[in-house]
């Protein structure tokens, strides 16, 4: 493959290689990754990545399309797509589709987006049966939607051992999180240089360090790096025309200590963990910890509530593991997660499936710290905090 952009590719990704640069893009077009489970989130991370010219994508689902999939899976065929066996228009009937597989429907509407992606399903393997030789095909795995905590752990355990980055990924109903193992990775962020210099060594977070600071000019091309504790004299503020690059490394954990994690209480005060902390946070690691219900065709068109006494149960348990105040769950949570849970939320998917696509777009990049290690989307609050677990 070429190391440079074609005339035709520079036309077509214009607007986005002016918001990430010539560098990204071609980073972006060297990249294979493996998507697993195409729902409502799938489908978003999968626009995202076709459209921004990722080279390959891989999605592995073997799941058939049931009713409550055309709330918010856009891929899927709609009502004028149903032809019948002479090519002429069907019925138009959704229910129609019921019960088939789902990527062979949906694999030409995404290669429309753009035909210059490798793009391929696989509907013949479930997680369970992931291994080494398939895995090490692609750079990143991107896992959406999958419940069973021990299918989790024993991936991120094959793509560590494969030195591969991975991102989980769900939501349910009003609530997401996204959650990563990107094993290691450096960044080289700019910033305006202020009154006081930023120093190596200082650390933003449990698993984020500064590991250099390069002072430059902007309109000179001299740099000073800085791997020790430096002094800035007073005369050079904000307003010297100078900027600072920052190398920041971020360390990642396995997935499986992130389940189990006791940090929390070291890095928030006793009132923080009481007034700021999410309660959608223990309330996400709880779901979990309980069996996804299954639909009754015959009876009812909708996933059933989950028991409110049960998620009490089960959140005191993840509170106490985390070592967190479980009165930070209000009844208000309790009674959403109970209806929301495991259900796709069109509006939801779009937010949580735009920012795994972004932060995978800045994870290639190497210009922004990524996500590390737990995100929480609360639409409720409007807020989407990141947790160092």
């Amino acid at each position: 493959m070429s190391e440079q952009l074609s005339a035709d590719e520079i036309a077509l990704y214009d607007r986005q290689i002016r918001l990430w640069g010539t560098s990204t893009q071609l980073k972006l077009r060297s990249t294979k990754i493996l998507v697993i489970n195409l729902g409502a989130i799938g489908s978003e991370i999968v626009k995202n990545l076709v459209l921004g010219g990722i080279n390959t994508i891989e999605i592995l689902d073997n799941s058939t399309i049931q009713p409550q999939d055309f709330a918010a899976q856009f891929f899927l065929p709609n009502n004028d797509a149903k032809v019948n066996e002479n090519g002429d228009g069907g019925s138009g009937d959704e229910s129609s589709y019921i019960g088939q597989l789902k990527l062979p429907l949906v694999i030409e509407k995404i290669r429309e987006l753009n035909n210059r992606v490798n793009l391929s399903i696989n509907t013949d393997m479930t997680i369970d049966q992931l291994n080494g030789d398939y895995l090490k095909k692609f750079d990143l795995i991107i896992a959406t939607e999958i419940n069973n905590k021990q299918e989790i752990f024993q991936l991120n355990k094959l793509t560590r051992d494969l030195n591969i980055p991975m991102y989980l990924t769900g939501m349910h109903g009003l609530f997401g999180y996204i959650i990563t193992d990107l094993i290691e990775h450096e960044s080289i962020v700019t910033k305006p240089k202020g009154n006081v210099s930023r120093q190596s060594g200082v650390q933003l977070s449990p698993n984020k360090t500064i590991i250099n600071v390069t002072t430059h000019s902007s309109s000179s091309s001299s740099t000073t790096t800085t791997t020790t504790t430096t002094t800035t004299n007073d005369n050079e503020g904000s307003g010297s025309g100078k900027n600072e690059l920052i190398t920041i490394k971020d360390q990642f954990v396995p997935i499986e200590s992130i389940f189990v994690s006791k940090k929390l209480p070291t890095q928030l005060t006793k009132k923080q963990l009481t007034k700021k902390l999410s309660p959608v946070l223990p309330l996400i690691f709880t779901l979990f910890e309980i069996e996804r219900p299954t639909i009754d065709k015959n009876t009812e068109p909708d996933l059933p509530s989950i028991d409110i006494e049960l998620l009490k149960q089960k959140s005191l348990e993840i509170c106490h593991k985390f070592e967190i105040p479980q009165e930070i769950i209000t009844e208000q949570y309790y009674e959403m997660f109970s209806r929301c849970a495991f259900t796709e939320f069109a509006p939801i998917s779009a937010i949580v499936g735009g920012t795994v696509a972004q932060d995978v777009i800045q994870y290639l990049s190497g210009k922004e710290s990524p996500i590390n290690n737990v995100l929480i989307l609360d639409s409720i609050t409007s807020e989407m905090p990141i947790y160092s677990l």
